[in-house]
């Protein structure tokens, strides 16, 4: 029970935080300004290219609006664990957290938690944004499949992916422990990794060997794949879930992976007593 009060009080935390401490409404609007810039500034560059080769097509620009959109959401909760233990260290507010004889496993979950929250309900707002915006400018139908069954089975794969979000902010935490100058840094790295290797904006078939093999059994790979059969395809359930349960197993050991690194990367470094380093 001390572990869900912790958690249930990190969400809390992380709720405010992720607003700033401001206006709940302010920060939502302003929270949804990058996804939804990023979603229309990829959809802009295929329009024009495409438009130029004469290779225009409504379900590519599908695609490339799931992708962007849902890559997004994943980069914006999924490094939220770093940021916790980075931002935390500079205000003393981590060590606080850290020098407790528990882990500080359930304060960094409660806060990718209401992450995840928030980041769900901006991504779906630009999301829709984006659509109707692109749907005028291009003058295009753009094929989404929109009815309850949809809509939740997209629901159903972004609380999957969770799975190995929070797994990889774990192994990224790990780091972050130790770390004192490139923190902030590295997720940023590691979501550029992510759009190209996760099918984000194209197939990950266009990348060489043996890029595309890995890339073609992330977990992120199969939750975006899962998301657009639910929202583009439709109809085919047997494919939605076999990638949704392709990214359950890969979710569950990217978890176990972070999960055992970052209980590896505390328990040294409390040992070593680093938590108070501001310098490398």
């Amino acid at each position: 029970m001390s572990v869900i009060r912790a958690v249930v009080a990190s969400i809390r935390v992380g709720w405010y935080r992720e607003f700033n401490w401001t206006n709940p409404f302010l920060g939502f609007t302003m929270r949804t300004v990058g996804p939804l810039a990023g979603v229309i500034a990829a959809s802009t560059v295929y329009f024009v290219g495409a438009s130029a080769a004469a290779r225009f097509s409504p379900s590519q620009l599908a695609f490339i609006l799931i992708g962007a959109a849902l890559y997004a959401h994943v980069a914006a909760y999924s490094w939220v664990p770093t940021l916790a233990i980075a931002e935390g260290k500079w205000t003393y507010v981590f060590p606080q957290v850290y020098i407790s004889p528990h882990s500080s496993l359930p304060y960094l979950i409660g806060r990718t938690l209401a992450s995840f929250v928030s980041s769900t309900m901006t991504v779906i707002v630009s999301l829709v944004a984006a659509f109707y915006v692109l749907s005028s400018v291009f003058r295009t139908n753009i094929p989404f499949i929109v009815t309850p069954f949809s809509v939740g089975l997209l629901f159903l794969a972004m609380l999957v992916n969770i799975l190995a979000a929070l797994g990889l902010g774990l192994l990224l935490s790990a780091y972050a422990l130790f770390a004192t100058k490139f923190e902030w840094a590295l997720p940023t790295y590691i979501a550029g990794l992510l759009m190209v290797f996760s099918e984000a904006l194209f197939p990950v078939s266009f990348l060489p060997h043996p890029a595309s093999d890995i890339a073609n059994v992330l977990p992120f790979t199969e939750f975006i794949r899962a998301s657009r059969q639910a929202m583009i395809q439709g109809g085919d359930v047997y494919s939605y879930f076999s990638y949704l349960g392709l990214a359950v197993f890969g979710g569950i050991i990217l978890l176990a992976m972070g999960f055992l690194a970052f209980r590896y990367a505390e328990n040294r470094a409390r040992r070593l007593g680093v938590i108070d380093k501001k310098t490398a």
